[in-house]
């Protein structure tokens, strides 16, 4: 028997044959007003103290990359939505260019550089160029390690070695404790799950006017959101919840399908009830240090317990004498009076209903995924129901989507290695990812065509 926290404030519980449902209800004390627990103005008010060092937390728990990595990477649309965002961005892969201006427009001219091709392949560029896509899209950050080679400790301002890809989920932003600018000086990498503090490591920020300042730096790129001064929050993020829902749904059918489940309870508990179990456990902690610091994962363990053990309850109250005794108390919030107290009702078993409702959800969680990663349905190679889409509107799509969604991505994903370029070789010549434009099927002579429209007759052997 086991207790699953399946999204946000919902659970599934398996006792024998039955399936549980519970939900917490109402507003806790930590929550917004949006549901939200996290609050985005206080990231840099909850610095994380290491030696020397304050730590800006990604997320109040410092969290918000893990939230993503776990949600995401369990989920076969959106991961792999994100990873087809980098398949377009790359398309047919990095090149050197220089950007030419004839007096009406701007474009691009390949150029062939042997110096700098040399150097790029010395440093497998088109592998760290397609970590750094995917770490754009997963958390729009991308983190760089600049090494300076020897000669450059004797001035040589243009002497970097080597660049290398470092995981935004590794890196945090810091300063020092007795900056009172509390500007970012540092990123410390590392495992932030981990409570061994002696696995992290402390690097100055890269400063590409000042290239080869320290042997070992790490540049850091972000797009910009609105009123976050150090990091960004990915679009992804606020379709957690959806695609947590697009998840559960195949294993709640699988777990339906296998065992025959039924879904025979939805138990209701108030937030209020949680609320006042985090302050114990708080109030345990102060009393006795040595249990470390408050985490919320020992909420969600509490919350495990306690609900397998009300689902053993439940799994036996048709043939057992057990019975469930619980108070309820009326507080006013507000000016609205609430009744705070649990809520046990039994499900009508029609199997047929639930089984659409959860097919209607999954639809519907489904589209507003694809909304947040901003991808068409057809360059996903399936369409809005399913199928495939028409040649035209495949075109248009992936023409809109290279011509307004990739010049950004490109631009923070080449940037570290444009800055350095730029410092090492002295030169205005960039790297890029060259796309095409696919011309449409009427504009193609039939022979040019992938499928030919026109039977051309094979002579005969």
């Amino acid at each position: 028997m086991n207790t699953h926290r399946f999204h946000k404030n919902h659970y599934l519980s398996l006792s024998g044959n039955n399936l549980n449902y519970y939900e917490i209800t109402g507003r806790g004390t930590t929550d917004s007003a949006s549901n939200n627990k996290e609050n985005f103005s206080e990231w840099s008010e909850n610095t994380i103290d290491i030696g020397d060092f304050k730590v800006i937390p990604f997320g109040n728990n410092n969290d918000i990359r893990d939230q993503i990595q776990e949600t995401v990477l369990p989920n076969s649309f959106a991961h792999r939505a994100l990873k087809r965002k980098a398949e377009l961005l790359v398309e047919q892969g990095p090149y050197i260019y220089t950007q030419v201006i004839d007096g009406k427009k701007y474009y691009r001219t390949p150029v062939e550089n042997e110096k700098i091709t040399e150097w790029l392949e010395s440093i497998d560029y088109e592998e760290f160029l397609h970590k750094n896509a995917i770490d754009y899209f997963f958390s729009e950050c991308l983190f760089t390690k600049v090494f300076r080679s020897k000669s450059g400790r004797l001035g040589n301002t243009n002497d970097i070695s080597k660049l290398e890809h470092v995981s935004s989920k590794k890196c945090c932003l810091a300063y020092k404790r007795n900056d009172k600018k509390e500007i970012p000086t540092h990123v410390i990498v590392g495992n932030w799950k981990t409570d061994n503090l002696n696995d992290l490591k402390v690097y100055p920020l890269f400063n590409p006017k000042e290239p080869n300042k320290y042997p070992v730096s790490i540049a850091y790129n972000k797009l910009y959101t609105y009123g976050l001064d150090h990091y960004p929050l990915p679009d992804i993020y606020g379709s957690l919840d959806w695609i947590a829902n697009t998840t559960n749904t195949p294993k709640i059918f699988k777990a339906f399908s296998e065992n025959s489940l039924n879904i025979k309870w939805h138990i209701q508990s108030p937030a209020k009830f949680w609320d006042d179990k985090r302050e114990i456990i708080k109030a345990n902690i102060k009393a006795n240090p040595s249990l470390g610091p408050y985490k919320e994962q020992m909420l969600e363990d509490l919350k495990t317990e306690i609900l397998d053990q009300l689902s053993t309850l439940l799994s036996g109250v048709e043939n057992v004498g057990k019975f469930w005794h619980n108070e309820y108390v009326i507080s006013l919030i507000g000016s609205s009076a609430v009744e705070l107290g649990w809520k046990i009702i039994p499900i009508e078993q029609k199997t047929k209903e639930w089984v659409e409702s959860q097919i209607k959800m999954f639809d519907t969680s489904i589209y507003a995924v694809q909304a947040s990663v901003g991808v068409h349905a057809s360059l996903l190679m399936v369409g809005a129901d399913g199928k495939s889409d028409s040649g035209s509107e495949q075109l248009y799509a992936y023409v809109t989507h290279q011509k307004t969604a990739t010049p950004i991505p490109e631009y923070y994903v080449c940037k570290a290695l444009n800055d350095v370029i730029k410092a090492k070789f002295n030169t205005k010549e960039r790297i890029g990812f060259y796309r095409t434009t696919p011309e449409r099927m009427q504009d193609v002579s039939d022979s040019q065509r992938m499928v030919p429209s026109q039977t051309t007759n094979t002579p005969a052997e």
